[in-house]
Parts: C-alpha cells; sequence; structure tokens
C-alpha cells in the first residue's frame, strides 16, 4: 500500500506506532493524519555476494 485507503495521503508519512520483528520480517502499525490505522509487514532482504570469493 503506497497511499492511505481512506484520504489517499501517502502511507510514508503515516506515523509508525509500534514496530515488532517477527520470524517473517517486521511488523509495523500505522496510523495516518486521518486516523486510518494499518499494519504493514516488511520482510528481511538479504544480500547476494555477486561475485566468487577468491
Amino acid at each position: 500500500m503506497t497511499t492511505c485507503a481512506t484520504c489517499g495521503r501517502g502511507t510514508a508519512t503515516a506515523a509508525v506506532e509500534s514496530s515488532h520483528p517477527t520470524s517473517e520480517g517486521t511488523v509495523r502499525y500505522r496510523r495516518c493524519a486521518c486516523g486510518t490505522r494499518w499494519m504493514e509487514l516488511t520482510h528481511a532482504v538479504l544480500a547476494a555476494r555477486t561475485r566468487p570469493v577468491q
């Protein structure tokens, strides 16, 4: 989600009420300026080696 479903504001400006690490990534509970709340899950990204070790 990139915009609030209620008012259309960008979700990047929504306040993070709480954030919790889980086995799947990080769960964040956000609140928009209009009062709408939602939960988002961000998955952990692991870097891949791009060249072999010598």
